[in-house]
């Protein structure tokens, strides 16, 4: 499979130009299409408000998003044009207050999606599960681009996250089309030694042999790390080894005990430091 359509989530206003970047460089990279959307939440998104400030609130969000919508789409048509690339801009109106219910109507039909992390200037406009639900309810790869930096080469040397579970599993079939030109990818399974029975005596091995069939040069690791959790070991490797993209499996355990506990995919959506590809 190749990606074709990418969808790009332009809700960040800060952010909008290394997320767009992103976009637009992958787009050129797999001569693919993008997909510009631009959500307006209704101003009368609650159905049943809490209080009068509920609906005060949503009013301010829908304004706000109307007054950045023109600035948005000429910087968005700009980065089409100064890539060379099939882009097309979609305003979609919302039926609720909340940008990732409209979000959700549109990427389902792309080959990935692009969005950026949240970070505590933008959580007066953009609910903080926002990320989250696309990765959750999408059915599509989503690559997150770090609050911080420019990330306009990604995939050319990738971590993948490996533990041998069918999220893991799905994240990194669906990275293959990301990952293609690749010059180096590795798997990495943090304390493999705490399930041996699941990790076996080469961790990662026979999931190399097949991901190598894709023309990928591909590594298998494991590490011991006891002191570290699976995440912090994943974005320490990748920011000693330059990495460009890590991918993961999101929300191996029930999203309750994630949010409790913390997790991999909530810490890395947090602490991410390079472009993360999420499958769920």
């Amino acid at each position: 499979m190749s990606i074709k359509t990418i969808a790009v989530s332009l809700v960040d206003i800060e952010r909008q130009d290394a997320v767009m970047d992103a976009a637009f460089s992958l787009a050129d990279r797999h001569d693919a299409h993008v997909l510009g959307v631009y959500p307006v939440p209704s101003p009368h998104g609650i159905a049943i408000p809490a209080s009068f400030g509920a609906i005060s609130a949503d009013i301010d969000n829908s304004r706000f998003f109307e007054d950045h919508l023109e600035d948005v789409k000429t910087r968005f048509e700009d980065a089409a044009r100064r890539h060379a690339v099939r882009a097309e801009w979609r305003r979609v109106d919302g039926e609720t207050g909340l940008l990732a219910d409209v979000m959700l109507r549109h990427v389902p039909y792309a080959d990935l999606v692009v969005a950026g992390q949240l970070n505590s200037s933008t959580s007066n406009t953009i609910e903080p599960d926002f990320v989250e639900r696309l990765i959750l309810e999408s059915g599509r790869p989503v690559l997150v681009v770090p609050n911080m930096g420019e990330f306009k080469s990604i995939g050319t040397n990738v971590i993948v996250g490996w533990n041998a579970t069918r999220e893991a599993m799905r994240a990194a079939f669906d990275a293959v089309p990301v990952m293609k030109g690749a010059k180096r990818v590795e798997l990495l399974w943090a304390n493999a030694r705490d399930e041996p029975e699941v990790a076996g005596d080469l961790p990662g091995a026979e999931l190399a042999a097949v991901l190598s069939r894709h023309d990928l040069k591909v590594f298998a690791r494991s590490i011991s790390a006891p002191n570290l959790s699976p995440a912090d070991a994943l974005l320490n490797e990748a920011a000693d080894n330059g990495a460009d993209l890590i991918v993961i499996g999101a929300y191996g355990h029930s999203r309750l005990r994630e949010f409790v506990f913390g997790g991999v995919t909530r810490t890395l959506l947090q602490n991410m430091t390079a472009p993360v590809l999420m499958s769920h």
